[in-house]
C-alpha cells in the first residue's frame, strides 16, 4: 500500500507539465496575434494620415506630384511606400477651385498564419482616399 501511494504522489507534476506544454503555443500564437492586429491598426491609421497629408500638401498650386509623394511618404512612417503605390489626381496640373484626391495604397502582410489566412490572399489592402479643394499660391 504504502509503494502505491509513493507512485501516485508525483503524477499531478507530470499532469501540470503537459496542461503548460499544451497551452503555451496556444497563448503565444494569441499574444503575437494581438501585435499583428496592433501592427495592422497602425498600418491603417499610416495610410490614412499620409492621404490627408499628401492632399494637403497638394492644395498649395506651386506644389509638385514629387512634392506630394515625398510629404505622403515622410508621413507613413515604416511603409516604405513606393511611387505606385501613391496616386495623385489630377496629375500634374491643378488649378485653383478644382479639388485633388490622393489615394494611397499598401499591402499589409500578417506575420501570423492563422490571421494570414483571414483573407483570400493571405494579404489585407489598406487604401484611404483624401480630397481637398485648391486654395491657391504659398508666397514666399
Amino acid at each position: 500500500m504504502k509503494i502505491r501511494d509513493h507512485l501516485n504522489a508525483g503524477s499531478t507534476n507530470g499532469q501540470a507539465l503537459v496542461e503548460f506544454a499544451l497551452v503555451v503555443p496556444i497563448l503565444i500564437l494569441l499574444i503575437i496575434g494581438l501585435f499583428d492586429l496592433g501592427w495592422a491598426v497602425y498600418a491603417d491609421n499610416m495610410v490614412s494620415n499620409a492621404a490627408r497629408e499628401g492632399t494637403r500638401a497638394g492644395v498649395i498650386v506651386t506644389k509638385t506630384d514629387a512634392d506630394i509623394r515625398t510629404r505622403v511618404k515622410n508621413t507613413a512612417v515604416g511603409l516604405n511606400l513606393s511611387d505606385g503605390q501613391i496616386q495623385i489626381q489630377p496629375s500634374p496640373n491643378r488649378t485653383f477651385g478644382t479639388p485633388i484626391t490622393v489615394t494611397v495604397v499598401y499591402s499589409y502582410t500578417p506575420l501570423t498564419p492563422l490571421i494570414g489566412r483571414m483573407f483570400p490572399s493571405g494579404r489585407l489592402i489598406l487604401q484611404s482616399r483624401s480630397a481637398m479643394m485648391v486654395e491657391g499660391v504659398l508666397s514666399p
